[in-house]
């Protein structure tokens, strides 16, 4: 199976201020700040192995009770 495309981009917006941005199947989603670029870089690959999970098991946020 192959994998969505997807890029992390980390960029230093000032002393220890670093912005992430994910683009994962065609979408960005900006992320946050961080205080080093080596946590922008672990969140991002994160948020990035959740989405493939989501993407891979079809996974949906649902309120229990509801069908």
């Amino acid at each position: 199976m192959k994998s969505p495309p997807s890029s992390i981009q980390v960029d230093e917006a000032g002393p220890q201020t670093f912005t992430l941005a994910v683009t994962f199947d065609g979408q960005r989603f900006d992320c946050g700040t961080y205080i080093n670029r080596v946590a922008a870089l672990q969140a991002g690959r994160l948020f990035v192995q959740r989405k493939e999970g989501e993407a891979a098991g079809g996974r949906t946020k649902r309120k229990p009770g509801k069908g």
